[in-house]
């Protein structure tokens, strides 16, 4: 049986995926194909990149949003973040080009196992988010990894003044009074 009833390019050749695709009979996901009649949710979107987050890669930022659903678009190149403690001696290997990343140090209750891949928590990937000078800020993300935490935007502000040293945090703060002023 297939795990998370996903297929890739290991269980068929690209030409009958595409097939299957335009038969109506799967739909692309990540780096994966699903079929139609199984709904998608955030285990298989992280099962889908299964192949790529190895040697302790941690899916995070707009691909971490994507995964559990608060993001429309998981980005590519794929953020990861490769846990400063992890014991890779090299986050390089499979897939690297599919990925950009980065060392950081994230505490166990910040990486959630899902679709068997690590993800990083929903509240944490809302700090990254609100962080990255990059990203294209959309309150309505945050607002959904807020909700799926569990959390509120005072619980937010509050883990994001924790952390002195997170590269961003000043922007984060600020971007995070929008959503309380709104």
């Amino acid at each position: 049986m297939i795990q998370h009833a996903l297929l890739t390019a290991a269980d068929l050749t690209e030409t009958e995926l595409s097939a299957a695709v335009l038969d109506g009979e799967l739909y692309r996901v990540g780096e994966g194909f699903r079929p139609i009649d199984l709904p998608l949710d955030a285990a298989a979107r992280a099962a889908s990149l299964r192949e790529i987050l190895v040697h302790a890669r941690v899916a995070a930022g707009p691909t971490a949003a994507w995964i559990w659903g608060a993001g429309d678009d998981p980005g590519t190149p794929y953020p990861v973040i490769v846990p400063r403690d992890s014991s890779v001696a090299h986050p390089s290997g499979v897939g690297s080009f599919l990925v950009t990343t980065r060392v950081m140090r994230l505490t166990p209750g910040e990486i959630i196992p899902l679709g068997g891949v690590p993800v990083t928590s929903a509240l944490r990937t809302a700090m990254d988010l609100l962080c990255d000078e990059a990203w294209d800020y959309s309150p309505g993300v945050i607002d959904e990894l807020v909700r799926l935490a569990g959390a509120d935007v005072a619980t937010l502000a509050a883990e994001l003044r924790a952390r002195s040293r997170l590269v961003g945090r000043g922007r984060a703060l600020a971007r995070l009074q929008v959503l309380v002023t709104r």
